[in-house]
């Protein structure tokens, strides 16, 4: 349905602007003529238009995160849910985000509840976020969930974005090498060992090897550049079916050092995610089915599918987590003192926090490694090419003399 971005006058005088959804400009001039709005301009918002002008699939996370926070804030002032979304789709700075924001709150008028309102975007709102919501209508404590998950999406976000910017300067710096060495054995390389071959003179082995791999990117570059398109995509076709996505998830965690980071990262997401849905009213096995589907990964995903079916029959949570092999001590261990305290929300949050913490030391110190040791091999393959071109020169400038 088109969405329609109008400025008018309401019925006290007062200018105001926002977004509508409607078949039609007319559609949309009757829905706010009803709702006692005068129109003064309409203008059609096209899909895939941001204010800012950058195309985008997705809605920003830092967005939606804080207009999850402003809506929790309006909502606790005691302003009515619809006139909450007509205030967040009018100020937000994204402009699809509005446009759902705007359709939401149509539906709300309409009588739906907010949560399936909701559900109709899924591609923006996750299902934890829907259940969150709904939990929140259904206790009348919907301005109080909707700060939590403000405050969860804020964690899952800063967690990433950690991650993410430690790891761009070694990948930067992987790429540059990479170009640059493919630059050399491609181009560089044969120009020199034409030289060579002309002076007719026994090469040392250095310098042979070199040309013969120089030889074999030069020869097959075409080959090259047309099979690794087409190895990735079959690698991305594989991954994309259930036993190659188990495959490449199970593979990651052994993977030394990322795998261990990679497994930290699902521990956190998961106990962060469980807490968070727990403290929100959600029933406990509601919320390992929405944890299960949050994690990303087939091990886990697998692990926390036996752990519903035990906990479905009457087992605790703490028991099945353990004998699922995935779950360290210190999960199971502090799951199982929430489960005896009754605070397993607090011990759950406890837990991603502590996780949180290890995650970002890590990343840490293996940035602080990653940096010397990609230098020093550039460095060692820069120098082996360096030798092996130079070696040759000083055997003819020494039969030269």
């Amino acid at each position: 349905m088109p969405v329609y971005k109008y400025k008018a006058i309401d019925e006290s005088g007062k200018s105001v602007q926002g977004i509508i959804d409607a078949d039609s400009p007319k559609g949309a001039t009757d829905k706010l003529k009803r709702q006692g709005v005068f129109l003064s301009s309409l203008n059609e918002v096209k899909e895939g238009k941001s204010r800012s002008f950058i195309p985008f699939k997705g809605i920003n996370i830092s967005e939606l995160t804080v207009t999850t926070r402003q809506f929790s804030t309006l909502i606790s002032a005691g302003l009515p849910l619809e006139a909450s979304l007509v205030a967040l789709s009018e100020q937000t700075e994204d402009a699809r985000l509005g446009q759902i924001l705007s359709q939401v709150k149509e539906r709300v008028s309409e009588g739906s509840s907010l949560a399936n309102a909701l559900a109709e975007h899924k591609g923006v709102f996750s299902d934890l976020y829907i259940n969150i919501v709904r939990a929140g209508e259904a206790s009348g404590t919907l301005d109080i969930v909707l700060y939590r998950l403000a405050d969860f999406l804020e964690k899952q976000a800063a967690l990433t974005a950690r991650v993410r910017s430690a790891l761009i300067y070694p990948i930067f710096m992987f790429c540059i090498g990479g170009g640059v060495l493919f630059f050399t054995m491609t181009y560089v390389i044969p120009r020199i060992a034409k030289i060579f071959e002309d002076s007719e003179k026994a090469l040392p082995t250095m310098t042979v090897i070199l040309i013969s791999l120089s030889g074999f990117f030069s020869n097959h570059i075409v080959l090259l550049l047309i099979a690794m398109p087409v190895l990735l995509f079959g690698a991305y076709r594989f991954y994309k079916t259930e036993r190659g996505k188990m495959l490449f998830d199970r593979v990651s965690l052994k993977i030394p050092i990322f795998g261990k980071i990679s497994s930290m990262v699902m521990i956190s997401r998961f106990t962060r995610t469980l807490g968070t849905l727990l403290a929100s009213g959600i029933p406990l096995l509601d919320a390992l089915k929405i944890g299960e589907a949050v994690m990303g990964n087939q091990v886990y995903s697998r692990a926390l599918e036996e752990v519903r079916d035990n906990v479905r029959e009457g087992t605790s949570l703490a028991k099945p987590l353990k004998d699922s092999g995935v779950f360290p001590p210190l999960v199971t261990r502090m799951v199982a003192v929430g489960e005896q305290t009754g605070e397993m929300e607090e011990m759950l949050s406890k837990v991603a926090d502590i996780y949180d913490q290890q995650v970002e030391t890590m990343v840490s110190t293996l940035t602080s490694l990653l940096e010397p040791v990609m230098i020093v091999i550039i460095g060692a393959i820069m120098g082996f090419i360096v030798f092996a071109v130079l070696l040759p020169i000083f055997s003819l400038t020494s039969t030269i003399g």
